[in-house]
């Protein structure tokens, strides 16, 4: 326990000398008349760097940085911290007094009738009760609620990293099908992916029927292209498995 406190406090040490030493780095640059070249330099380090999750210390100190110097560029290097609040406050407001129907119901709407239309609602509404209970339960109070044993779990990561969200594979012997639960910003880990905002490329393609239907060029959130990664490369392995 009490070499985890120090490993820890030493990381937030380094951690704070290196946003301390960009800061006045940037500060510096300013002054010489270069700080738009300085910014450009940053956007394109954080661009180039792969969007994947780290795998030794040094990268997971290294991301940290960055996911600090990107959140500090992107608001209080911006706004001042009264404009941020004013406007967290007016967005929280906007949405509290938000009516979906305002939004999502119009004249070009279609009202779904019939017991196929039931059926698939009462799925839907099975599956966001599973990542609910996924989300807000302990992982044992999750399948006794959900009415899962140990066999059925294919695959388990109950705690979330830096860019790796806590997720599980559960064989669904009523569906017939494989779920994928990925659990939601838990902790602050799972908080530190979600700032990790910086745009990167997100260049893939679509399979179908055993060749590519489609490809996708276009960009992405770093962290969520990120996570998605580590899922992926996790869970391909284990459910080409349970397929065979």
């Amino acid at each position: 326990m009490a070499a985890g406190t120090m490993a820890t406090a030493a990381a937030a040490a380094v951690l704070l000398y290196y946003v301390l030493s960009r800061r006045t780095a940037s500060k510096d640059a300013e002054d010489c008349g270069d700080l738009s070249k300085a910014s450009r330099s940053v956007r394109r380090r954080i661009v180039r760097r792969p969007a994947q999750a780290p795998a030794t210390w040094i990268e997971t100190i290294t991301t940290l940085s960055e996911t600090l110097r990107f959140t500090y560029s992107e608001t209080l290097g911006k706004w001042p911290i009264a404009d941020l609040a004013f406007g967290i406050n007016y967005l929280l407001r906007k949405q509290g007094n938000l009516h979906v129907a305002s939004v999502y119901a119009g004249n070009e709407s279609i009202q779904l009738k019939g017991p196929e239309i039931i059926v698939e609602l009462n799925n839907l509404l099975r599956l966001l009760t599973l990542c609910m209970l996924f989300s807000k339960k302990t992982f044992p109070v999750f399948l006794e609620s959900a009415g899962y044993s140990d066999e059925e779990v294919l695959l388990q990561k109950p705690k979330a990293g830096l860019l790796k969200p806590a997720f599980t594979i559960i064989r669904d012997k009523n569906s017939k099908c494989f779920l994928l639960l990925i659990r939601g910003t838990h902790s602050i880990k799972d908080t530190l992916t979600a700032v990790t905002g910086a745009v990167v490329p997100f260049h893939h393609s679509v399979l179908h029927d055993g060749g590519i239907s489609n490809l996708v060029l276009g960009y992405a959130h770093c962290g969520m292209v990120a996570a998605a990664r580590w899922i992926a490369k996790l869970s391909t392995p284990c459910l080409l498995k349970a397929l065979g």
